[in-house]
């Protein structure tokens, strides 16, 4: 890996901080790292501390927290707001730190593109000198620098000719009685009789933030797990078409493929172009999976049965669910014998819709 200096610059009696580094990858991988939830968290901040995101929700007008705990057991919580999210070019937020409240600066991110590299420019402004200086001399330029060097050594590895795996996420829409369809799934009523409801997020109550949430996770993802009951839904008639698919009516004619579980191959497939049949269980699907993925996310979309094995056999990393609120009842059960003990889960972030609650987890293994 080829080292690139980090420069910050603060001049004497003004109120900035200004920090400019290159990196050895395009503007794209540079503005995820800063956006995604699941990386953020492997780079921003010095190597010895441990964090943890409390909410993260890059776009204009949402909100981020996360707290930072150092080796001797103290925690420092930093939080601030999005103003500017612009893909691959600029980010505008404030920043504070919760031990000096009141002190917000404006922070930027600009990143440049260099012809396949990227020029960092991050600006931040206080609202004095006297604040400027304290940042400082509380140890500001050590974790600037760590996560410089880290955030370079993380888009560095994504960048390596062999993808690194991505992620397992399970994302799934659930009731708050913990049901993902209403009573009487099957080919004929995928969500149930009347579960349709549980969708509206995508459908009919869809805001312009429940479209960014579902058009992201489509562009993340890589490869698609399901159970055979779910397949049977999207591949009989009232199922999938050119039109709607995964994603809904995201474009289908870069629909990524999709891996059955099951312990039989169908006689018959409607739509032959889109699916693979794994018939030796849940490691080889993901195996497969992450092979066609080429670094992105698999997704495990349901339904409930195949998700409730997954998370058993460990082999979840993320759980994302939009909680829409209502009541079913009854139906299928995301955890239908309930989970064990040891399942254990950090939030990453979460997005507030009047038609779901969109909450993102790692699972700690």
């Amino acid at each position: 890996m080829i080292e690139n200096p980090t420069t910050i610059t603060a001049q004497p009696g003004s109120p900035f901080i200004e920090v400019v580094r290159d990196f050895d990858a395009p503007p794209a991988r540079l503005f995820r790292a800063y956006t995604d939830p699941e990386l953020v968290t492997r780079w921003l901040g010095p190597r010895d501390v441990e964090m943890r995101l409390v909410e993260y929700d890059a776009r204009p007008g949402g909100r981020y927290r996360y707290v930072h705990r150092d080796t001797e057991g103290s925690e420092h919580v930093f939080h601030g707001v999005f103003h500017t999210v612009t893909p691959g070019e600029r980010i505008i937020q404030t920043f504070e730190y919760e031990g000096t409240p009141g002190v917000v600066s404006l922070d930027s991110a600009t990143f440049e593109d260099l012809g396949g590299r990227t020029r960092l420019w991050s600006r931040s402004v206080f609202p004095s000198v006297e604040a400027r200086d304290a940042m400082i001399a509380g140890g500001m330029e050590r974790g600037v620098a760590d996560s410089m060097d880290r955030l370079g050594e993380l888009v560095h590895d994504q960048g390596e000719d062999r993808p690194e795996a991505g992620p397992v996420v399970l994302d799934i829409t659930m009731s708050l009685d913990g049901y993902v369809t209403a009573p009487g799934a099957g080919p004929d009523h995928g969500l149930g009789v009347g579960g349709e409801i549980l969708h509206a997020w995508v459908t009919d109550e869809r805001t312009p933030h429940d479209a960014e949430i579902l058009h992201r996770s489509f562009v993340d993802t890589g490869a698609v797990i399901m159970g055979r009951r779910t397949f049977d839904v999207v591949d009989g008639p009232n199922g999938w078409g050119d039109e709607v698919g995964y994603g809904h009516d995201q474009d289908q004619a870069v629909a990524p493929p999709v891996f059955v579980v099951t312990h039989s191959r169908p006689e018959k497939v409607r739509l032959r172009d889109r699916f693979h049949f794994v018939t030796d269980g849940l490691d080889s699907a993901v195996d497969k999976a992450r092979a066609a993925a080429g670094g992105k996310d698999v997704v495990i979309m349901g339904g409930g049965a195949i998700a409730d094995q997954f998370l058993r056999a460990g082999l979840v990393d993320i759980l994302r669910i939009h909680l829409a609120p209502l009541i079913l009842g009854g139906g299928t059960s995301l955890f239908p014998e309930g989970m064990p003990g040891s399942l254990r889960l950090e939030p990453l972030g979460s997005v507030s819709t009047p038609a779901a609650e969109h909450l993102t987890y790692r699972v700690i293994k």
